[in-house]
């Protein structure tokens, strides 16, 4: 880091890809450092969150890095960055925070230096899984990263960590669903949320990651518990979507469909993918891309009948909504109710493009 860190300053590590911008604490401002891993689509030169910090009276170091690199060989350049910030700012606390990407960030780096509070939603336990964020930019380097869940098994003494699951998307539901099974010291807090993987979304929209951030002293569980949004599925429901999705993303990227066909045969006959929307809009999917179309309206309309009725619907980030009916327009196409479907889509979504009508 520059020596105008009195002023702010950005810094890049070329050896592991990491950039940063510091930003000091305005006069007057808190005692507490937050230090922000950005989630994947941030484009560069920017770092994400950085508009939701930019209301705090806290110093903030923010962090990005290549997605496929999801903070796998920065640590070094990290813990350099995050001790000028500190010396910089003389903060008195350390806050780890980040979303998806950002959330593994956050989490290994909270372990790693046990340093600080760590506030981690949707982390990936096991990176580069089919179907899953990071499975998407799937790198080498993950096949090597520590299974997550095994590090906070192991985690001795140190600060208090929080991880946020969205039960209505499965790579969360199997993050949540692994940790339910261990024997996780009391300072390691699971959060299970009536949500989707972007549940920071979702709770910045009801307004309670600002309530949050604002000093870091709200109990996130009870401002959950508040609007209704803490999740109580049993775990082996939970552990059955799951397993489908992970059963439907390893055959659709080897080409099994027999694979695929079995498991949606499976999940056709657990209740749980009629209550669970997430469950329901996986089960969707898959039936439109075995070309059962008609199974497939049917289902994701029982779907976006059960999100409707949901407290609170219309705060579900919008592009996990989007899916649904997506999802809706792909297994409609062809018949008359796509024009009606469409034209509600819309509707609901004004400004919208919903012209590639396939899963999103």
């Amino acid at each position: 880091m520059s020596e105008d860190t009195a002023t702010g300053s950005d810094g890049h590590d070329p050896a592991s890809g990491l950039v940063w911008r510091y930003r000091p604490a305005p006069a007057g401002g808190s005692d507490c450092l937050a230090v922000v891993y950005s989630q994947v689509r941030v484009p560069e030169g920017r770092f994400g969150l950085e508009r939701l910090f930019a209301n705090t009276r806290h110093a903030c170091l923010f962090l990005n890095c290549p997605d496929p690199v999801w903070y796998l060989g920065c640590e070094a350049a990290i813990d350099r960055a995050i001790d000028a910030a500190a010396k910089a700012s003389g903060a008195a606390r350390l806050v780890h925070y980040g979303a998806s990407k950002g959330a593994y960030g956050a989490l290994a780096a909270a372990l790693r230096r046990g340093d600080g509070r760590a506030f981690a939603f949707g982390p990936e336990l096991v990176l580069g899984r089919p179907g899953s964020q990071s499975g998407a930019v799937r790198s080498p380097a993950m096949a090597n990263a520590p299974d997550m869940a095994e590090q906070l098994h192991r985690a001795g003494a140190g600060p208090e960590l929080t991880l946020v699951f969205g039960i209505f998307d499965a790579t969360d539901t199997a993050g949540a669903v692994a940790l339910s099974g261990r024997d996780l010291p009391e300072r390691v807090r699971v959060l299970r949320l009536v949500s989707s993987h972007a549940s920071h979304d979702h709770l910045y929209t009801l307004n309670i990651a600002r309530k949050l951030i604002a000093g870091f002293s709200r109990d996130l569980e009870a401002l959950c518990s508040e609007r209704g949004l803490m999740a109580d599925d049993k775990t082996a429901d939970l552990a059955r979507f799951a397993r489908f999705f992970e059963v439907m993303a390893e055959a659709a990227e080897q080409g099994e469909r027999a694979g695929e066909a079995d498991a949606v045969a499976s999940a056709l006959s657990d209740p749980y993918a009629r209550l669970n929307p997430g469950y329901g809009l996986a089960v969707g999917q898959a039936l439109v891309r075995l070309g059962r179309r008609a199974e497939a309206a049917e289902r994701l309309g029982e779907v976006e009948a059960r999100i409707d009725a949901m407290p609170g619907a219309n705060a579900l980030p919008k592009r996990w909504r989007k899916a649904v009916w997506r999802a809706r327009l792909s297994a409609s196409e062809g018949t008359a109710a796509h024009g009606p479907l469409l034209a509600e889509a819309q509707a609901r979504f004004p400004g919208e493009s919903f012209g590639e009508s396939g899963p999103a």
